[in-house]
């Protein structure tokens, strides 16, 4: 374990307290720990009913686009359309 200390009076009284027993120094851990409560983290978030706090999209230029048109129906083979989206991502 290494912990970083950057207070020299903090530095002097570890190494003078503790001499590398890592038993002892664990328990001088464990007992600080338990004298502070812990903290909360947690926030509350008041949940919104999806109904009532969403709305739809609406598209001012939607010319002859049926709600069933596949923009993919073209492709015929998917490893291959595949492979040539990732080599033009990178140019």
């Amino acid at each position: 374990m290494t912990i970083e200390i950057n207070n020299p009076k903090i530095e002097a009284y570890f190494i003078n307290e503790f001499k590398s027993d890592i038993k002892k120094f664990s328990e001088f851990i464990l007992i600080n720990l338990e004298k502070y409560p812990k903290q909360n983290n947690e926030f509350k978030v008041k949940t919104l009913d999806p109904k009532k706090n969403s709305s739809s999209l609406v598209f001012d230029n939607k010319v002859n686009v049926e709600s069933s048109d596949n923009p993919f129906k073209d492709i015929e083979d998917v490893a291959t359309y595949a492979k040539n989206l990732r080599e033009k991502a990178w140019r």
